[in-house]
């Protein structure tokens, strides 16, 4: 794995991993959301009763994701699925810090920006501290 900082460079906008590829390979909103749920777990209920008019087509009853009902191809479900869990994708490609990189980047990666870390917060992550 690669110093952790590139890791910091790209989050939360773009979310690339690592190795420089996009995390979520999508041009279609719903996919995305479906993705990031796929990876991160379930867009927070509160977040969804908030959604503006515009979002609420990628919600069923306002509750949960029109997913994969609302998929625009099998394909697109299949992309979905291939997806493994943010702390399955960090173990197929962790050495000894794996605990504290997962902590960070689900910090990074929280829905709602409120409560995510930002930058400053996260270069004081334990992770960082490990290395020094």
């Amino acid at each position: 794995m690669q110093l952790a900082t590139s890791i910091i460079a790209f989050l939360p906008k773009g979310c690339l991993n690592w190795q420089g590829d996009a995390l979520f390979q999508t041009h279609e909103n719903l996919e995305h959301l479906a993705m990031m749920e796929q990876v991160l777990g379930p867009i927070p209920q509160y977040m969804i009763k908030r959604a503006s008019q515009h979002a609420v087509k990628y919600f069923r009853n306002g509750r949960e994701l029109n997913w994969p009902e609302g998929a625009s191809s099998r394909e697109s479900i299949r992309a979905v699925r291939r997806l493994p869990h943010l702390r399955n994708l960090i173990m197929q490609n962790a050495d000894h810090s794996a605990g504290a990189l997962i902590d960070l980047l689900q910090r990074l990666l929280t829905f709602d920006p409120i409560e995510r870390i930002s930058a400053k917060e996260a270069l004081k992550h334990e992770f960082f501290r490990e290395r020094t």
